[in-house]
């Protein structure tokens, strides 16, 4: 019964991430520089590790390519479907509500899978499935690292698109203020 509680808190856990995800996904988002430097070296320090845990299974290099491939194709279409509004003195972004589904349905798709193998797995091995049996285990799943790929080539992409246009369009809105 424990095990399930366990499983319950990483559930509404992620659910309550999902939900503030999904909210700032619709409609504009205010500018924030720090945030968005944030965002990029968080995503980009995950990166970084499991391109480094990837040395034990190069077939995983492969996978990440095509990871990063489709994730840059995605920031294409983002990028060009992206818009900026001033209000009131401040900037806001927004992408397009297309683009922010597919990132959702990619994450949820893959984490509602890799849930059900953690249960499968747990249910058949009782207590005998160590961290890094895990670790393994999703080294292997392909899948999950491509899509891990294209998540992190957007966010980068975009949090740093952004960041960009954001300086540009706050010196704009300076030197106009200024005029």
């Amino acid at each position: 019964m424990n095990d399930h509680f366990q499983f319950l808190y990483v559930f509404l856990i992620v659910g309550f991430f999902l939900y503030r995800r999904i909210r700032r996904s619709i409609g504009f988002q205010p500018y924030k520089a720090r945030r968005l430097i944030a965002r990029t070296l968080i995503f980009s320090l995950l990166a970084i590790l499991l391109i480094a845990s990837c040395v034990n299974h190069p077939i995983s290099f492969v996978y990440t390519l095509i990871g990063i491939a489709l994730g840059g194709i995605l920031l294409f279409y983002g990028i060009r479907h992206s818009t900026f509004e001033l209000r009131s003195g401040i900037i806001y972004y927004r992408t397009s509500i297309w683009v922010e589904s597919l990132v959702l349905l990619l994450f949820l798709s893959r984490f509602i899978f890799r849930f059900l193998i953690l249960i499968q797995m747990m249910g058949q091995q009782k207590n005998s499935l160590n961290s890094t049996q895990y670790s393994q285990h999703f080294m292997k799943d392909p899948l999950t690292i491509a899509v891990f790929f294209i998540l992190v080539v957007y966010y980068i992409g975009f949090y740093l698109f952004v960041y960009k246009k954001g300086k540009i369009k706050n010196q704009e809105n300076k030197t106009t203020l200024i005029s």
